[in-house]
Parts: structure tokens; C-alpha cells; sequence
């Protein structure tokens, strides 16, 4: 059993740094698309983009155990970095139908 988790860790420390990188360029490329003006579209658009998000997550915790390390204790670097970043741009597509908070 040992040997076949070490196996499977040798083998997923190879292929996941590509199908990390292909998960992040499909992620990015949707994310450049316009989302639809409407609110259920809207939902649709971002509920995609968040679980492609997860999926690239899972990837990253799953190379990380590969590799045999512990997850980043820093929220700016790596995937925590991307997260929040998407979550700012976002939260400024939302700004962005006039509704900015102020009232002047």
C-alpha cells in the first residue's frame, strides 16, 4: 500500500503542474468574458468562475500533498493570491452599475 501511494504521489507530482497551468488558463480566459447583464445570467457566470476556481484549488492541495509540503501560511502568495484578487474584481464589477455606496 505504501508503495502505491508513493506510486500515485511520484505520478501526480509530474502531471499536475500542466493540468494546474491548463486549469488557471481556461479560468482566465472565461474570467476575460463579459458576464451577462441580466442576474440570472449574471449567477450562472459567477458561480462558473467560482468553481472553476475550487477546481484549480483542488489541484494546487492535491500537488502540494504530492510534493510531500504543508499549504502556504501566507494568503498573498499562490492560489490564496489569485483568489483574492478575483474576489477584488468582482466586488468592482459590482461597483462598476453605479451603485458605488455614495450618496452625494
Amino acid at each position: 500500500m505504501a508503495e502505491d501511494l508513493a506510486g500515485l504521489r511520484r505520478q501526480l507530482a509530474q502531471t499536475l503542474p500542466d493540468r494546474i497551468r491548463a486549469a488557471i488558463g481556461g479560468y482566465e480566459t472565461f474570467a476575460a468574458t463579459v458576464p451577462p447583464d441580466d442576474a440570472k445570467g449574471f449567477a450562472a457566470w459567477h458561480a462558473a468562475a467560482k468553481a472553476a476556481l475550487a477546481h484549480a484549488d483542488a489541484l494546487v492541495k492535491l500537488a502540494r500533498w504530492a510534493e510531500g509540503g504543508a499549504a502556504a501560511s501566507d494568503e498573498t502568495e499562490g492560489l490564496d493570491g489569485v483568489l483574492a484578487r478575483a474576489r477584488a474584481v468582482l466586488a468592482g464589477l459590482e461597483d462598476e452599475d453605479g451603485d458605488s455606496g455614495d450618496d452625494q
